[in-house]
């Protein structure tokens, strides 16, 4: 608990500095045209309600943790699996595969659902939108989120596997809940496009962890594991894991705001085009 304290005060501190800017800085309102939507309905009222917060605090913190998230998705099974193998520990490394096998059905659902329902964005149909850079969701559609199904994918999955670690589930779905409701705050995302993204994500994960025992089997057999059998572990770093979370998403944020050139190329940016089933990845320096 005194980690969680520490940590907490430390990421307050320095998403106050990533937001001192105002809220009218970071956002622009569009027009659309609202012929066919009802701004009476539930669903527009509280996406009205989270996106019209005017807050720098707020705003600074959503922007962080919502750049992120694929570089997050990726980090996240990678570091695990490596930790592992460098500890010998079967448990984690067959927790960062079965992560990993989550995200990419998550990816996969989501995928098939947006093209399909091919619902537009809320800032392309609402008047009066408060709006950040859509540069990531240019050409997208909105139903489900990614966003949300990505991050609850993450904290469902490990929540399975680490069931006796409450401070990483905290952080987890913390973590997720905040990237959930910020789609919403940035303009992109109705209620149900998040609502349906974080039952997406806890699903999928769900799905996978009901097979971890034939996964594991095939794992064990393509890794010349065979001997070894699953012995539940909880050695997984909770502080070294949330902090790690953490950085990803202030260094890449920071990459993001800086006013050097060389530094603001040197995110990493990622875009999808649904109507041409595309994912658009580029790495500038």
């Amino acid at each position: 608990m005194k980690f969680c304290r520490q940590f907490t005060i430390a990421l307050i501190l320095i998403l106050t500095v990533y937001s001192s800017d105002s809220h009218s800085q970071y956002r622009f309102r569009t027009v659309r045209d609202t012929t066919k939507y009802n701004e009476k309905s539930l669903d527009v009222k509280i996406f009205r309600s989270f996106n019209n917060i005017h807050s720098s605090f707020v705003n600074g913190l959503v922007n962080v943790t919502n750049k992120s998230l694929i570089l997050v998705s990726i980090a996240a099974p990678v570091g695990m699996f490596v930790a592992a193998r460098v500890n010998d520990n079967h448990y984690d490394e067959s927790s960062s595969v079965l992560l990993a096998l989550s995200e990419g059905l998550n990816e996969g659902v989501t995928h098939i659902l947006k093209t399909t329902v091919r619902r537009n964005r809320p800032y392309r149909t609402l008047n009066g939108v408060y709006l950040t850079d859509t540069t990531a969701v240019k050409g997208g559609f909105s139903f489900p989120s990614g966003h949300s199904s990505g991050s609850f994918v993450i904290a469902t999955s490990l929540t399975l596997r680490y069931p006796d670690k409450p401070v990483l589930i905290a952080g987890l779905y913390a973590y997720a809940t905040l990237v959930a409701l910020g789609r919403m705050y940035w303009g992109v995302h109705y209620p149900s496009d998040v609502l349906s993204g974080m039952l997406i994500g806890a699903g999928s994960a769900a799905l996978i962890y009901s097979l971890r025992a034939p996964i594991i089997e095939a794992k064990n057999k393509l890794f010349n594991q065979s001997e070894r059998t699953e012995n539940y572990s909880t050695s997984l770093n909770t502080p070294a894991f949330l902090i790690s979370i953490a950085a990803v998403d202030l260094i890449n944020n920071f990459l993001n705001s800086s006013s050097n050139k060389v530094l603001n190329n040197s995110s990493i940016r990622f875009s999808s085009s649904p109507e041409t089933n595309s994912l658009h990845y580029s790495l500038n320096f």
